[in-house]
């Protein structure tokens, strides 16, 4: 015949309980998605160097037309790598070249740069926005060092 209404009453707390569970869990996940990614801003690739002390000082640039000229800087307390990029605008926007300029220990390190990843945003009403991850090539083209640039907004311009 029929089920009691204890059973209904069972079965209804379980569904509600699972429903509130995937909701809970669904929520942890967004959230964690959304958290700041913990990415250093600067890595050693080759030789596995610490440099979690290095942090992004300033990101400089100027948009003029389907170009962008930008400049990151990046520092500890004892040295400053420069790298500057250019950008082709388009879709999608490209990496055109790059060189990078770091004094460590007194000896000059350089190279040119390869991007990994790209984020371009608008400047059509305001500033552009430029962030994403680059690796620094030695001068036998291997990648040396790698830089993660957040979304930046280039507020300030750049006359390189």
């Amino acid at each position: 015949m029929g089920s009691s209404p204890a059973k209904y009453t069972g079965e209804l707390y379980n569904l509600t309980t699972r429903r509130f569970l995937l909701i809970l869990s669904l929520g942890v996940v967004l959230l964690t998605g959304c958290g700041e990614s913990k990415r250093k801003a600067v890595q050693d690739l080759v030789g596995h160097e610490d440099l979690s002390s290095f942090t992004l000082h300033s990101v400089a640039g100027t948009r003029d037309g389907d170009r962008l000229r930008a400049q990151a800087i990046f520092s500890d307390s004892s040295s400053i790598l420069m790298v500057e990029m250019h950008f082709a605008i388009g879709s999608p926007t490209t990496l055109e070249s790059g060189a990078w300029h770091w004094s460590r220990g007194g000896q000059p390190l350089n190279g040119s740069i390869a991007s990994r990843s790209l984020t371009f945003l608008g400047g059509q009403d305001g500033p552009p926005s430029i962030g994403g991850t680059f690796d620094l090539l030695g001068s036998d083209g291997v990648a040396r060092y790698r830089v993660n640039i957040p979304v930046t907004q280039l507020k300030t311009r750049w006359k390189g």
